[in-house]
């Protein structure tokens, strides 16, 4: 190659590995924010299993107290189950990508 071909696939390594770079370090950064946010979640699903099992204990007057129990207590086993989920593919994804 001639010295300005050089430079010029030169330049164009030197971009395209920046650009894979950034893409890598972008998605690292979802990742962790993503981390912290499941983090939250699971933390506050075990805020919601704690009221609503004491605010069970308080409902026997109330219908609209059971009725709203009932369903904040399928919302979060929903989302327990989401929780499960995800960390059962994520076991999966890191031993197919992370072999030992």
């Amino acid at each position: 190659m001639s010295g300005g071909a050089e430079m010029i696939a030169g330049a164009v390594v030197q971009r395209v590995a920046g650009m894979l770079g950034q893409a890598a370090w972008e998605r690292v950064e979802l990742l962790q924010r993503f981390s912290d946010d499941f983090e939250e979640m699971k933390g506050t699903l075990i805020t919601v299993k704690a009221v609503t099992a004491d605010a069970e204990k308080r409902s026997q007057r109330s219908e609209s107290v059971r009725l709203w129990l009932k369903k904040l207590k399928s919302a979060a086993y929903n989302i327990e189950d989401m929780i499960d989920e995800l960390e059962a593919n994520t076991k999966i994804w890191r031993s197919s990508t992370c072999p030992s």
